[in-house]
């Protein structure tokens, strides 16, 4: 077989990488919550940094709205999961730059076990 390989229609040459990423996402923030969360801080950088944020997950046990915010309890995202043991994710293409020293906060809309996991790194 060449350098050259056939995958669903679509050819892609294997001698370049496809896509790439200056930073890694080293960083990994898992937090589950079972009662009512209003901006509570689930990323907090280090001094300086600002949080490049790759990519989310969240589930719940139940329905709920779950609202990630940036400092002074700005939202960034509301994420609405409308269905029992029901899971959402998103992959940015691009890493989401926050301001230096800018907190990552959460606020549910009710009482439910919702865990979330963020992906990203700090400079």
């Amino acid at each position: 077989m060449n350098n050259n390989a056939k995958l669903m229609s679509i050819v892609f040459d294997l001698g370049e990488p496809l896509f790439t990423r200056e930073y890694p996402s080293d960083i990994v923030q898992f937090q589950t919550f079972t009662t009512v969360q209003t901006n509570t801080p689930i990323w907090t950088p280090g001094a300086n940094n600002s949080i490049y944020l790759t990519a989310l997950q969240i589930s719940s046990l139940a329905p709920v709205v779950v609202e990630i915010n940036r400092e002074n309890n700005s939202p960034f995202m509301s994420i609405a999961i409308t269905d029992t043991l029901a899971t959402y994710g998103i992959s940015f293409s691009s890493p989401i730059k926050f301001n230096p020293d800018e907190i990552i906060s959460i606020t549910t809309s009710a009482a439910s076990t919702v865990s979330i996991t963020l992906l990203g790194y700090e400079l």
